[in-house]
């Protein structure tokens, strides 16, 4: 699914991330832990084509990511989900319609999309506030509602850049487990997280960074 090959980051004299050497297969769940300023968000931005690398392979899949064209990166953005800290809703925008956005644009019929977005909207339990805006929702709804877009149009892959960081410990374990219940659907999951107590109850693959390098890598790992 992602593999990385010598990849290096470079800004200027500073390295984001050094010689980076990865494989995350289909399926899996993994934690991507470490301190700000790690490389942790970089590596996340590599796959995802905000950012390029300075040296090294990223491949999702067949695809070369660091080499895809500019006008072939919305594609790529198309067979993943990506979950941000902030949310990134429409505000003006329905819960459904802010689901469905992601799935407007790819000739669907408009059954097809209304199926789709209940879909998701069910996954996460939130299917009873289709009609409600973002700003009649609390945190952790908005934040399902992000993961209900990431997953409407049945991606691969989704990866999650600190999807708990403004929740408090209730809504991030409701979180958590909808971001694994996912996951046993066959859905690979890459998340970025400060949270301890979640990274030691789940048991996940737990990768850890430091200074831009990949410092430990543990099956059923705990944080520390």
């Amino acid at each position: 699914m992602i593999q990385m090959r010598a990849v290096t980051k470079r800004y200027k004299n500073n390295y984001a991330l050094k010689n980076i050497n990865l494989d995350i297969m289909s399926g899996e769940f993994v934690f991507l832990t470490g301190s700000s300023g790690a490389g942790k968000s970089t590596l996340m931005k590599l796959l995802y084509r905000e950012e390029v690398p300075t040296s090294g392979t990223v491949m999702i899949g067949s695809t070369n990511v660091a080499e895809l064209p500019d006008d072939k990166v919305p594609k790529l953005r198309r067979c993943m989900g990506i979950v941000f800290q902030d949310y990134k809703l429409l505000r003006n925008q329905t819960v459904f319609d802010n689901v469905s956005y992601v799935i407007r644009t790819l000739g669907m019929s408009s059954r097809e999309i209304e199926a789709r977005t209940m879909g998701a909207l069910k996954v996460v339990g939130l299917a009873g506030k289709m009609r409600a805006k973002p700003t009649e929702l609390s945190g952790g709804e908005q934040q399902r509602v992000s993961i209900a877009r990431a997953i409407v149009n049945g991606p691969p892959l989704l990866i999650a850049d600190e999807p708990t960081g403004n929740l408090d410990p209730k809504n991030s374990m409701e979180v958590m487990q909808i971001l694994e219940k996912i996951n046993q659907k066959g859905i690979t999951i890459l998340i970025t997280t400060h949270d301890r107590a979640l990274v030691d109850y789940f048991r996940k693959r737990v990768i850890t960074m430091d200074q831009g390098q990949i410092v430990r890598d543990d099956q059923a790992g705990t944080y520390e």
